[in-house]
This record gives C-alpha cells, structure tokens and sequence, in this order.
C-alpha cells in the first residue's frame, strides 16, 4: 500500500472510457489513485481537491467545463500525469484529437509507463486516421498491461473497419470475449459473421497476432505521433 506523500495521480480505466464503452458504474466521487511510488513530492490539497471536481465534470459528461477545469490544472500543476490524461480525454469527446493528441503525449511525457494513457492514444490516433501508429499503441498498452481487454477490443475494432484484415479481428475479438466473466453479446455476434467470411484454410494458417507483433513493441518505445 502506497502511502500519501508518494501517491501519483493518474485516472482509472473506468474514468478513461466512460462513453466509450456506453457507460458508467459510477455513482460517488471518482477515485484518486495510487499508481507509482517515489516520484513526486507529497500532493498539495488544491490539486487533489480541484482534480476530484474535475473528474466529477468528465463522469457527467460535462466535457467543455471539464476541459477548462484540467487546463487550469495542468497550468498550475503540469507535472502529474492524470490531469493531462483526462485531459486528453475531455477534448477527445469534444473532437479535438488534435489537442488530444498533445495532451496524451504530454501525460506520457510525465510517465511513459501510464498504461492507461498508451492505450487512450490508440484511440486518439485511431481518430485522427493514423491507423497503423494506433495498432502501435494498442500492442504496447498490451505490453505494459496483458489484462488490457480493452485494448483487445480496441484492435479488433481497427482491424476490422479500419484495416480490413478479418484474420486478425476475428482472433483479436476472440481473445477479447476470452477475458469477459459474461459474454458480450454484440462481440459474440461479430466473431460469427467474421467466421462466416474468413476461410478456413486462412484460420487454420493464421496466428496469434500477438505473438508476433508484441515482441516488435518490446524492442522499441512506442512512436509519437507524426513518426511514419
């Protein structure tokens, strides 16, 4: 257990994609949480108390106020990793990636191992076209967190619209519904249709897409954006 002068702020998952998975569990202030020890000084009352307030604003889809309220935080406070994050994903919801962009990089900047922020980036990314750096991100969140379902999702998706390589969705898909407790009905229903359009000798040929795309995530850091 961290104690409180060494507590790190950054954002939990389930503040990272509220809308982006089409709901929030929560119902009380959000959390701060411990991530990372011996980094920074003890954390100064004002950024834990307006940070919170902030995080309010960005669970009640208050996403113009919460913008303002995290570039405020940052302004002050530029430092710590999970107002910039937030952030990030404020203006994300707002469409502009662009400045998104900046504010994950910024936020990975401050921590280059914030596993969340490497995983919003691919969605960022995604957004602003960049389809193969995205794929990028998705792999090195992976890295940094293998329980990052998400990021499984995330390439599913990107494969399946984006990259038109049904191959790699439909195992991407199927790797994401393996570490669901209840099945994911809609997921479920597009792991069917893929099964249904790639042939069979391509499945029986094909593998895991992780296994060999993760170990090029490893030997490098992850590319900023920009980067061909």
């Amino acid at each position: 257990m961290l104690t409180r002068s060494v507590k790190v702020m950054r954002l939990a998952i389930f503040v990272a994609f509220i809308g982006l998975n089409g709901c929030s569990i929560l119902t009380s202030k959000p959390e701060i949480i411990d991530t990372q020890a011996n980094v920074l000084e003890p954390i100064p009352l004002e950024l834990q108390q307006t940070f919170g307030d902030a995080l309010v604003l960005l669970r009640d889809k208050e996403f113009v106020e919460a913008e303002q309220a995290l570039l405020a935080i940052t302004l002050k406070f530029p430092h710590y990793a999970g107002p910039w994050s937030n952030l990030a994903i404020a203006q994300a919801k707002l469409e502009k990636f662009d400045e998104a962009l900046l504010s994950v990089n910024r936020a990975l900047l401050e921590n280059e191992n914030f596993c969340q922020a490497l995983s919003f980036k691919g969605i960022v990314l995604r957004e602003l076209g960049k389809f193969k750096l995205a794929k990028e991100q998705y792999l090195a969140a992976l890295v940094c967190d293998p329980n990052d379902s998400l990021a499984l999702y995330n390439l599913g998706v990107l494969s399946d619209l984006y990259l038109h390589d049904n191959v790699a969705a439909l195992s991407y898909y199927q790797q994401y519904l393996a570490t669901q407790k209840q099945q994911d009905k809609t997921v479920a229903s597009w792991v069917v249709d893929l099964k249904r359009r790639v042939p069979a000798e391509a499945l029986e040929d094909s593998v895991n897409p992780l296994e060999t795309e993760a170990s090029d995530v490893n030997s490098s850091e992850p590319q900023l954006a920009g980067e061909e």
